[in-house]
């Protein structure tokens, strides 16, 4: 094997160590770039590797006891050196300090930044905010704790227009799905390419109840994106008979919806 692949495959390695199980979902994001690509391409591919220790995931000397301070917890050690540091610092791949905290599975750090002011607006890796990123973790306290000191949820991201409960969506965590719509986020946004909150829903599998979810909670169903197709193309793309029961309950209610709100079922195999 050529060195190149050696060193990419060794890379990945390295990366997909499932060291932070509560961010295993954040993979789709972070390794999604081939490492046949660039040389920006390869870097991203090593990002759960840089931000493993807190020297390399933030250089700056005056960052360094906090980002330690952080990774370990040390909620005393926080406090005492917030005042001390620029909380609106990044580190590697744009990490912000409390995405640091989120990458190291420490809750208590993270409203500690919170309580010392640590703005979670600000975007920090893949262009989206802190609350995207709790909005994808497999433990929904992150997006908790945010909620509890007022971050704002419906932040766009510049990469894709998504707000945090695209986010939730596509990682398909019903938890913080809850929590976003029950703290009033904006259930109407489309992203980029016009996609709806329903539209990825249809899109994430087949007869996804979130659906119903959406539909519940007000979700435009005509709206179309820039294939001009509204949710239904992609919610009754797989026919009936391979779903399984549950599925078909979904589809069944979805059905259901549509009829009691007078929207045509556009396609029903």
């Amino acid at each position: 094997m050529p060195q190149r692949h050696q060193e990419c495959d060794q890379e990945k390695e390295i990366s997909m160590q499932p060291r932070f199980p509560a961010l295993l979902v954040l993979a789709t994001s972070f390794f999604a770039v081939s490492c046949t690509a660039s040389p920006g391409a390869k870097e991203q591919t090593t990002m759960s590797a840089t931000l493993q220790d807190h020297t390399v995931a933030f250089r700056d000397p005056a960052l360094t006891d906090i980002a330690r301070a952080i990774a370990h917890g040390d909620v005393a050690r926080i406090k005492a050196l917030a005042p001390t540091v620029d909380l609106a610092a990044h580190g590697d791949q744009n990490v912000t300090l409390l995405e640091w905290a989120i990458w190291n599975e420490q809750p208590r750090a993270l409203a500690a930044l919170l309580d010392a002011g640590a703005d979670p607006s600000l975007p920090g890796m893949d262009q989206e905010t802190v609350v995207h990123m709790a909005a994808m973790a497999q433990d929904p306290e992150y997006l908790q704790i945010l909620l509890q000191h007022k971050a704002p949820i419906d932040v766009v991201s510049a990469r894709a227009g998504w707000t945090p409960l695209f986010r939730a969506m596509q990682s398909k965590r019903d938890a913080q799905i809850d929590l976003l719509i029950k703290a009033g986020a904006d259930v109407q946004r489309v992203d980029h390419t016009g996609n709806s909150l329903l539209h990825l829903a249809a899109q994430s599998g087949a007869a996804s109840p979130a659906v119903l979810t959406l539909l519940n909670a007000g979700v435009d169903p005509a709206v179309r994106n820039a294939q001009q197709k509204t949710f239904q193309a992609y919610f009754f793309t797989t026919p009936d008979r391979l779903l399984n029961a549950s599925g078909q309950q979904v589809r069944s209610e979805v059905r259901a919806w549509l009829n009691a709100h007078n929207i045509p079922v556009e396609s029903s195999r």
